[in-house]
Order: structure tokens, then sequence, then C-alpha cells
């Protein structure tokens, strides 16, 4: 009897063991189905959590390269505005400078286009000339003067009698345009058919008015534009006018104009040609000791 309650305590004792064994195993079992669960979850909250960073890092990444673009374009506005400082303060210094040690030269050139101004006035209201002559008379005009002066002067013609209009003050519009032409672009003025005509039969009355220095500097002028080979005017008749209209005048002796005209015509005859011209005419040159010829003794 004891061994049969022996080997029954075992066996229950062995029961006991296995059931613990299987509780043991389902418990592990368990914990491993939850452990394994918890993983998934953890890894489906990594994977989730990367998209996110790497969205966020996308976004992000986008945002610096915006924010570097705007930086460096606003290094770029800085650095352009700079420059620009730069070159202002250097241009104020500069011009200050010019003022300081140049300013005659500054002065002549205000003065210049302070007189290209009043040309282009001219172009625009022909009969303002009269407020006008006096101070242009009293300017070195430059040669790109001349085309706005000539425009100015051919819509003064096109208003027919009213060019000739003047008094015992001023002389007409018309003879104020010539006296410009004559005194500032006598060379201009004789390579233009349109103003050479009108300005030849004046030569008398320019002179007149004219002073020594515009005289000579008139007298160059025409010398110029009798030695271009390429002008197609009757440089013979020019020039006799021209003589002849000094012989009338207080410069018929003048030495200067003697020298200029002996010395800048390049055609050597034509000047002797105007002169034995002149002689034929009855009018004797003074100004290169022609005098009438002796009457002869019956």
């Amino acid at each position: 009897m004891i061994v049969h309650d022996t080997i029954t305590d075992t066996l229950l004792y062995v029961q006991n063991v296995s059931s613990d064994l299987d509780a043991v195993k389902n418990i592990i079992e368990a914990s491993n189905s939850s452990i394994g669960n918890q993983i998934s979850m953890l890894n489906v909250f990594v994977s989730g959590f990367s998209l996110l960073f790497v969205i966020a890092g996308v976004f992000l990444g986008m945002y610096i390269s915006r924010l570097e673009k705007r930086v460096v374009k606003i290094k770029d506005d800085i650095e352009r505005k700079e420059t620009t400082v730069k070159m202002l303060a250097e241009t104020v210094e500069e011009t200050d400078k010019k003022i300081q040690s140049d300013i005659g030269g500054l002065y002549v050139k205000l003065r210049e286009e302070e007189s290209l101004a009043l040309l282009k006035r001219l172009e625009e209201e022909p009969q303002d000339i009269t407020n006008i002559a006096s101070l242009l008379l009293a300017r070195q005009l430059r040669p790109d003067g001349f085309l706005i002066l000539k425009t100015a002067f051919l819509k003064l013609l096109q208003l027919g009698e009213v060019a000739n209009e003047g008094d015992f003050v001023y002389p007409s519009y018309k003879e104020q345009y010539l006296l410009l032409f004559f005194q500032h672009y006598m060379r201009f003025s004789m390579k233009d058919d349109s103003i050479r005509e009108e300005l030849c039969p004046f030569f008398s009355k320019g002179i007149r008015v004219a002073f020594k220095r515009d005289i000579i500097n008139t007298t160059v002028d025409l010398c110029y534009a009798l030695s271009d080979n390429s002008a197609t005017f009757d440089k013979g008749t020019i020039l006799v006018d021209y003589l002849k209209a000094i012989n009338s005048s207080k410069y018929s002796d003048l030495a200067e104009l003697k020298y200029i005209l002996e010395n800048n015509i390049s055609n050597q005859n034509l000047l002797p040609n105007a002169i034995e011209k002149c002689t034929q005419d009855n009018v004797y040159l003074t100004l290169f000791g022609i005098t009438p010829s002796a009457p002869t003794e019956e």
C-alpha cells in the first residue's frame, strides 16, 4: 500500500509539474505575443515618425533653400547699393575737385549746354530770336548747333513776310538769324544751299556790325569752306562778293584778313582771280594795295 501511495503521489506531482510547465509555456507564449505586438506597433510608430521626419526634413530643406536665396539676394542688393554709393561718392568727389580746380572749364560747359537749350528754344519758337540773339552772339557756339539753328531759320521763312519784320531798334527776324550764321557758322552755311543763298547778300551788313575778332573768325571759316574740294558751289563768286563787302567796310585795310586770305585758301588761283574780277568791276581792294590805274595822258 505504501508503494502504491508513493507512485500515486509521484504521478500527481508529475501532473502538477506538467500543468505548471504548460502554464509557464502559456505565459511565455502570451508574453512573446504581447512583446511581438508591441514591437510591431513600435515599428509602425518608428516608420510613421521617420516618414514625418522625412517630410518635415523636405519642407525644412525647401524653407532653408528659399531663405538662403533671399539672403543671397539681399547680399547682392547690398553689394550693388554699396557699389552705387561708392560710384556716386567718387562722382561727387570728382565733381567737387573739378569745381575747385577747373571752375572756368565747368562754366564753359554749362554755357555750352545753355546755348544749345537756347537754340532749341528757337526751334520751338523762331520769332524768339529777338530775345535770344544777343546772348548767342556773345558766345562760342558748338558745331552741333548749326542744324538746330537752320531748322529754326527755315521755320521762320515759312512764316512769309513775318520773317522780314523789324523796327528801328531791332533788325528783322531774318537778319538776326543771318548774323548768327555769319559770325558762328560761316563754314557750314556756305556748304548749305538753302542758307548760302540767303547769307551771301547779307555779307555787307554782317561785316558792318562785326567786331574785329568776329570778322577774323568768319574769314577763317570762309577759307575752310572755299578749300573744301567736295564743295560744289561757285567759290569764285562767293569770294568776290566777300572781298567787295570787306572793301566797303572799316576792315578794308586789316592786315590780319590779308594774311588769312593769302594763307588759308588751298586753291592758289582762287584769290588772284577774285582780286582781278573785283578790279574789272571797278572795285579796287585796299586790302591788297590795289588802286585805280592813273589816267593816260593824251
